[in-house]
């Protein structure tokens, strides 16, 4: 899973504010790429050690993510004096099986986020990339679908060069019976 650099200090940022209390939000995107995080307030009653959303900021953001045409990827949330692993209430409290849950830890100097998949019963890592190339799109790199048609216009570009060649060469030379 992809998480640009500038998302990623956004997250970090919102935990860091919220220290000593545990910071939360929703994440939205595509299928491998977290491309957006956006902040709710942390309703819990003790927020040192648990959070838990405000029901009607958690459906703003939601529609909000859907009116950007975007899928609800996970949720987020911050251990201000723990690693980044989901704790037993974490694990408990997870209820559906395709979020993705990103924790960011505040226990060292340079906070630290690892993505999980939790079941409810357990929870398992995933990779999660950081991509710092924060610049827009400026065409060195090619889609999958431009490579194809890159592959394709040379091989087609290659079988014209050959049919031209072959037209262009002189006509066999006539072989006289044999006396």
């Amino acid at each position: 899973m992809r998480i640009p650099y500038d998302v990623a200090r956004q997250i970090a940022d919102h935990a860091e504010a919220e220290a000593p209390h545990e910071a939360c939000g929703v994440l939205a995107g595509d299928y491998r790429t977290i491309s957006r995080a956006i902040s709710l307030r942390n309703a819990a009653a003790n927020r040192d050690d648990r959070f838990q959303f405000d029901p009607e900021e958690q459906l703003t953001a939601l529609k909000a993510i859907d009116a950007d045409g975007l899928e609800w990827m996970g949720v987020y949330h911050s251990h201000p004096r723990s690693a980044p692993i989901p704790s037993r209430t974490d694990i408990n409290e997870a209820l559906d099986p395709k979020l993705l849950h990103l924790i960011v830890s505040l226990e060292r100097a340079k906070p630290k986020l690892k993505l999980w998949r939790i079941d409810g019963l357990s929870a398992a890592p995933v990779e999660l990339v950081f991509d710092t190339d924060t610049s827009d799109d400026d065409g060195s790199q090619f889609s999958a679908r431009q490579r194809v048609s890159i592959v394709i216009v040379g091989i087609a570009s290659l079988l014209l060069l050959v049919a031209i060649s072959v037209a262009l060469l002189p006509p066999a030379p006539e072989l006289m019976p044999a006396p």
